[in-house]
């Protein structure tokens, strides 16, 4: 195999894409494939100051001519890295449904789409099944686990799986975390959105029908209620009423959201039992903001 190009999507880059890129070129430079990882987004919240202290081994333009492609956390191609050649991807690695038949035609076993909640999982499946002895470096050992409680919401989430379970509870012994290192990763993102609440707001905001921002959060309460306005005249660049804020609170165990949009706030409590107190709703479980999407695309089946 030639030069390998590991890359996820063009627009951001959260902690999932950046573990996964990361994690897997060091699989296939084990395998000794000239492999580097390209993330040409912007690091979004997930994506903490501390995080961005280790030494992330990563580029935002390729450095290979000629390379081959892996596409990791991302299957849908219009929101691949722009440099990225369709015909040139040789593998996949994805959570979500929706691209799961096209590329398993293109790709066969090298299209890994499965419903798991964290990418990383994958990933780290592979170390488990290629790699003799198993061995994983401590950074991307840090960063998978960190992916996986980012993607589960602390495994509260009903997306979560025994697999992301496992998987987390096999990298421990590899990892370099704080005991609370959850609760330490949430709630410096939480003083993160603090300080600029309105770049958090767009660079994690879904521009479709309705349009959706979604706040991961420790203590979504306080932030939320403190910010209604600075939520609202962020939300006015689209021009239209027709959005909702959904933040899940990992401390409560519950999302709290906001809009002004009375059909937004029948459809949300339509679709995931909300119940809303003016503007202000709140949900009795977690909610993911693609699992809320996926709710939304059966209610208009």
């Amino acid at each position: 195999m030639g030069k390998i190009v590991v890359t996820s999507g063009q627009p951001f880059t959260d902690i999932d894409a950046l573990a996964c890129a990361i994690a897997y070129a060091e699989l296939l430079k084990k395998e000794g494939i000239d492999a580097e990882a390209v993330l040409p987004g912007s690091l979004n919240k997930s994506i903490t100051k501390e995080i961005k202290k280790w030494k992330l081994d990563f580029s935002k333009n390729p450095k290979f001519n000629h390379a081959k492609y892996v596409l990791v956390d991302i299957s849908e191609p219009k929101y691949f890295a722009t440099f990225v050649k369709e015909n040139d991807v040789v593998e996949i690695f994805d959570h979500r449904y929706g691209f799961e038949n096209y590329w398993k035609e293109r790709l066969g076993i090298k299209s890994r789409i499965e419903m798991v909640g964290a990418c990383a999982t994958l990933i780290w499946e592979e170390f488990v099944a290629r790699s003799n002895p198993l061995k994983i470096s401590e950074l991307s050992a840090n960063l998978l686990s960190t992916a996986i409680i980012s993607n589960t919401l602390n495994f509260q989430a009903s997306v979560t799986t025994q697999r992301d379970k496992d998987s987390f509870k096999e990298m421990a012994k590899f990892t370099n975390l704080p005991r609370n290192w959850a609760e330490t990763y949430y709630s410096e993102q939480d003083k993160e959105v603090e300080g600029d609440i309105k770049s958090a707001i767009l660079n994690d905001t879904k521009n479709i029908e309705p349009i959706i921002v979604q706040l991961e959060l420790w203590d979504s309460k306080k932030i939320i209620f403190k910010h209604l306005k600075d939520i609202e005249e962020t939300l006015a660049v689209f021009g239209t009423n027709n959005w909702f804020l959904t933040s899940p609170s990992i401390n409560e165990g519950r999302n709290y959201l906001y809009t002004k949009n009375p059909k937004v706030k029948k459809l949300l409590e339509k679709i995931i039992n909300a119940k809303f107190d003016g503007d202000i709703g709140t949900t009795e479980k977690l909610w993911l903001r693609k699992e809320i999407l996926k709710k939304l695309l059966i209610g208009k089946l």
